[in-house]
């Protein structure tokens, strides 16, 4: 039987941070679609908060990985319809890559005007040319922020679902207090859509942030097994990088009830009380 409350930390304690976070995010995957299949006790408990979200759970349930390329990490089959969830896993309120991809693939999806996408592209060479190197320049903050404010919405769909059919729940798995959140996947779009509209800045270093909870920037690392130089354009690392903090955002919509959500402790197999939306 599968132990979802088992202690983490010592099962990754050789690997690098990437390394670290994409196997966080894989063994919680598979810790989940076991437990729903082998474990009835978390079953049911899992069924509550699908009913506590308005999800329709008539039928038998079977969990299964979904093939990648794609927002779905897990499909929950229930008499032929299923629901797709996205899985956030995390140790830390660090962020997490949620979407990479080139900047091109960008310029054609958002139509982007040829003076973003090249503010942008020299944005990537310069960190890729110089570590430490500011993102996106002070002069250049202000095109940027508009380009993003007219363009937010499309930007986190795609990030977040790619618009995909059956999309709908998103569950973030906390492994150090053993907690899983879940939310319907369009409850949290429009509520990063408020917390964005007037909340677009830049760190220091020139990142870009949307928001509380999500940050644009070039990718980086190098790559054991890139052979060609990281100031080749064409390098991965000058992928444009989106990532997230769910902890982050678990423990504010916990602490402030912005969204409907349902909360599993899995270390004692119980709800906890769902909370109540502010209106």
């Amino acid at each position: 039987m599968i132990n979802l409350a088992k202690n983490p930390e010592k099962d990754y304690e050789a690997m690098n941070v990437g390394q670290k976070a994409a196997r966080i995010g894989l063994d919680s995957e598979k810790e989940i679609i076991n437990a729903i299949n082998h474990n009835p006790d978390f079953l049911q408990l899992f069924i509550q908060c699908l009913n506590n979200l308005g999800f329709d759970t008539e039928g038998t349930i079977k969990a299964e990985k979904k093939a990648t390329q794609t927002k779905k990490d897990l499909i929950i089959e229930i008499e032929g319809n299923q629901i797709g969830i996205s899985v956030k896993s995390s140790m830390k309120t660090s962020f997490h890559q949620v979407d990479r991809r080139r900047l091109e693939n960008w310029e054609r999806f958002l139509n982007m005007p040829n003076e973003i996408y090249q503010t942008i592209r020299q944005a990537i060479m310069r960190k890729a040319k110089v570590s430490n190197a500011i993102f996106i320049l002070e002069e250049n903050r202000n095109q940027i922020q508009e380009f993003i404010q007219n363009n937010y919405k499309a930007i986190l769909t795609e990030i977040f679902t790619k618009s995909e059919e059956n999309l709908v729940l998103l569950l973030i798995n906390n492994k150090m207090s053993k907690k899983m959140y879940f939310y319907r996947m369009k409850d949290v779009l429009a509520f990063l859509f408020t917390n964005i509209r007037n909340y677009i800045s830049f760190s220091s270093k020139g990142i870009i942030k949307l928001g509380d909870f999500i940050s644009i920037q070039r990718k980086g690392g190098n790559g054991e097994r890139i052979t060609i130089p990281k100031t080749n354009y064409s390098h991965p690392g000058n992928d444009l990088q989106f990532k997230f903090s769910p902890l982050r955002f678990a423990s504010y919509i916990e602490n402030n009830s912005n969204i409907d959500f349902c909360l599993l402790d899995y270390n004692n197999l119980k709800l906890l009380p769902p909370n109540k939306q502010k209106k």
